[in-house]
């Protein structure tokens, strides 16, 4: 059963401003939840206005298409990073709101690493949003990272992508960098099956994807090219030439077919 989270996103607009980001960063959270705070805090607005924006008007009317409450942080001392402190310290003043069960930490770097660590031990659930070149830290601290510029680029090269199995399998077959993400997958996964089968040889399915997100934090059906965040369609449908998927009940268990022992 996916969990509903209500979400607090905490945006370091220092380095976190691109505009097609943050549309994208708010469509992959509405698979997880419903988001309810959207702050946006930065230290320098001319720092941040980009080139064809030109004017205060047009970053402060960017700010409310996205709904996003921008929150100004004065620097007062050179070289230090004023927005990852006010960032830190308004996370530790939404700890106190029981409905608030994720933290979105939006920043390409990895100042916001030991954050992270805080709101784990606090039973949060925390999902990290930056680039691909974000320190490998701070994405293995978050619960599930998503790279948004790796996400943009897949987007603009298969605009036409279908969401039908058949079109899915297709694209399998002719892309040779997925390929090669799928075999590395497939070997992961293998790998945690092994270690957590029974007498029949399979595996609770919950209990293998739950492993594999710990392992590869930023794990989505969505880097495979599969339409959606659902895992169990993806090993089902599209996987099934390497697993057996069996269901008792609500229960899923997953198993290796033989060739791919």
């Amino acid at each position: 059963m996916e969990t509903n989270y209500k979400i607090a996103v905490l945006i370091d607009f220092d380095n976190f401003n691109n505009v097609d980001f943050l549309k994208l960063l708010f469509d992959e959270l509405n698979d997880y939840g419903d988001v309810i705070i959207k702050e946006a805090y930065f230290s320098d607005i001319n720092s941040t206005i980009s080139s064809e924006e030109k004017t205060h008007t047009k970053f402060i009317e960017k700010l409310q298409f996205l709904g996003i409450n921008p929150k100004l942080q004065i620097p007062y001392t050179k070289k230090k990073n004023a927005t990852d402190i006010r960032i830190a310290i308004e996370a530790m003043d939404l700890l106190n709101k029981d409905y608030i069960t994720c933290f979105c930490l939006a920043s390409c770097d990895s100042d916001l690493t030991p954050l992270a660590t805080r709101l784990k031990k606090e039973n949060k659930y925390v999902i990290g949003a930056g680039v691909e070149m974000t320190p490998k830290a701070f994405k293995d601290e978050c619960n599930f990272f998503i790279n948004i510029d790796t996400r943009i680029k897949d987007s603009k090269n298969e605009e036409q992508k279908q969401k039908e199995l058949s079109k899915n399998k297709q694209n399998y077959k002719a892309n040779n960098d997925l390929k090669k993400k799928i075999k590395d997958l497939v070997a992961m996964v293998n790998k945690i099956i092994e270690e957590n089968k029974d007498e029949r040889g399979f595996a609770r399915f919950s209990q293998v994807i739950g492993i594999l997100k710990k392992r590869q934090t930023d794990f989505s059906p969505k880097n495979y090219g599969y339409t959606n965040k659902n895992t169990l369609p993806l090993f089902r449908d599209v996987l099934n030439e390497y697993y057996y998927i069996e269901l008792d009940g609500n229960t899923a268990f997953i198993g290796l077919k033989h060739n791919n022992k």
